[in-house]
């Protein structure tokens, strides 16, 4: 796509198909309850799920805690993680593209990554 294309307003066509797609691991807290957790990993463009409440459940039980947990491949560990609403909102600026019920993650860097710690 040419520059003359972007001013005429033509959208870029957006590849969705090599994006790694996050889906969620389960947990149980000592309370009782689960809380779901979607892991973004650094380098990996990658499609996360706005409202995966609305998407998954355990037992036909609604999860309400969600988490997301940062993987850095340079460090070769988990970095930290963060209440995955939050996380959400502060990735838009990384966003390459979104639809009704995903966005698409560019793969960030370890600092991009490390920004989202909670």
């Amino acid at each position: 796509m040419g520059l003359f294309d972007k001013l005429k307003g033509k959208k870029e066509i957006i590849d969705w198909s090599n994006a790694y797609v996050a889906t969620p691991k389960f947990y149980g807290k000592p309370d009782g309850t689960i809380f779901g957790a979607i892991a973004l990993t650094e380098g990996t463009e990658t499609v996360l799920p706005k409202s995966p409440q609305n998407e998954y459940k355990v037992d036909g039980r609604t999860v309400s805690e969600w988490k997301m947990v940062l993987i850095s491949t340079t460090k070769d560990t988990i970095i930290g993680d963060a209440d995955y609403f939050i996380a959400l909102k502060n990735i838009e600026k990384y966003l390459l593209d979104s639809k009704k019920e995903s966005v698409l993650v560019k793969g960030l860097t370890l600092s991009e990554l490390e920004s989202l710690k909670g």
